[in-house]
């Protein structure tokens, strides 16, 4: 060069230039010889890659998923409404880890709830792995970032006499249905998708495998907890048998009954609206006080919560539940650890032991 000085260039396998210049010949030569090894280990990223815009990135990105069709749907909303109107004309090497952070500020300042916005930090970050797994960018800005807490409601359940009151009040067709929910844990889908032979009536089990979803019957991977097996008391085998011994062996268990389209899926929201509601609705049972009420609007899932919150209160392990209920996570079943007949037990007794409680004066 002109200057004095000496300037290495190395191509890629895709041809671009890099260029460096140094003061020595040996070092520009010993630069050349290293980039080119890291280009031919595929070691090196190249630096205008990070040049795309986050919308054409996220397209690349979407196209290639592995995700079921429902899921892709939330999913759609949740960049739609929170992701691209923010990130959509960035370059992705521009987007640092404050902007990150910045972008999530916003969120919750323009009233988007923790879910929403945890739904949609999830899928960013998911993007900008990938980025990082393709040497787009060298690290991911989604790191460290600061979300608002989601609220853990305690779970919604019913006592015996308000589940028997729903029980009563709803179709004979659809009693046996609820029975299984109340006694079994089984989620919505589980119950709606269950077939006559993963009933084992010898062993009184069943064996949740299938689930009905909103894109239709599906099975569940074999390595999740979802796919397990539930046992059946005696008096809800009893009622189940009734139900499904003029069934197919391959059929679905609960299906439509109305006249001209019976036999069909069913759909989680009809449901819910003809079936479930309007017995919910009309359902009675005595308060504490002893007047009669309107049992809790609570929905279907709760038949969950309740089978759950039973047999916790009567001494059920919560590893156990958590087992027969299928949940992937313990914390999921550490929701119900209040109900334990001993939860409080330590506590309590650790004030009666005091030498001298406090006391007041009348």
């Amino acid at each position: 060069m002109k200057s004095g000085r000496w300037q290495a260039t190395v191509r890629n396998r895709t041809g671009d230039r890099f260029s460096e210049s140094f003061p020595l010949k040996a070092q520009a030569r010993a630069w050349g010889i290293e980039l080119e090894t890291q280009f031919a280990r595929g070691a090196v990223r190249d630096p205008r890659a990070g040049e795309i815009a986050f919308r054409e990135w996220h397209d690349r990105w979407w196209n290639a998923r592995i995700v079921e069709p429902h899921t892709l749907r939330g999913d759609a909303s949740s960049i739609k409404n929170h992701v691209m109107p923010h990130w959509a004309d960035w370059e992705m090497w521009a987007i640092t880890r404050m902007d990150v952070q910045s972008w999530i500020r916003s969120l919750v300042d323009k009233g988007a709830g923790p879910a929403a916005i945890k739904r949609a930090y999830n899928l960013t970050s998911s993007i900008m792995r990938a980025a990082v797994d393709d040497d787009v960018i060298a690290v991911s800005p989604c790191r460290s970032i600061d979300l608002p807490p989601i609220a853990v409601k305690p779970p919604q359940w019913f006592t015996a006499d308000q589940a028997q009151s729903i029980l009563d009040t709803l179709a004979p067709a659809w009693r046996t249905m609820c029975l299984l929910g109340f006694y079994t844990g089984l989620r919505w889908g589980e119950l709606s998708g269950l077939h006559r032979h993963r009933i084992d009536v010898r062993r009184s089990r069943l064996f949740v495998v299938e689930v009905n979803t909103k894109s239709g019957i599906k099975e569940y991977p074999k390595s999740s907890k979802s796919r397990r097996e539930v046992p059946l008391p005696p008096h809800v085998l009893e009622a189940f048998e009734r139900h499904i011994h003029r069934l197919d062996r391959d059929a679905v268990v609960f299906t439509t009954i109305t006249k001209g389209r019976s036999g069909r899926l069913l759909a989680d929201s009809n449901w819910r609206r003809q079936t479930w509601w309007p017995a919910v609705e009309a359902a009675y049972c005595f308060g504490d006080d002893g007047e009669l009420q309107l049992v809790p609007h609570y929905p279907p899932h709760s038949m969950r919560h309740t089978c759950a919150s039973w047999l916790v209160q009567k001494g059920v392990s919560l590893y156990e539940v958590q087992h027969l209920l299928g949940h992937e996570s313990f914390q999921t079943t550490q929701r119900y650890a209040h109900l334990q007949p001993d939860a409080h037990k330590a506590v309590l007794g650790a004030w009666t032991r005091m030498e001298y409680p406090l006391t007041i004066t009348t």
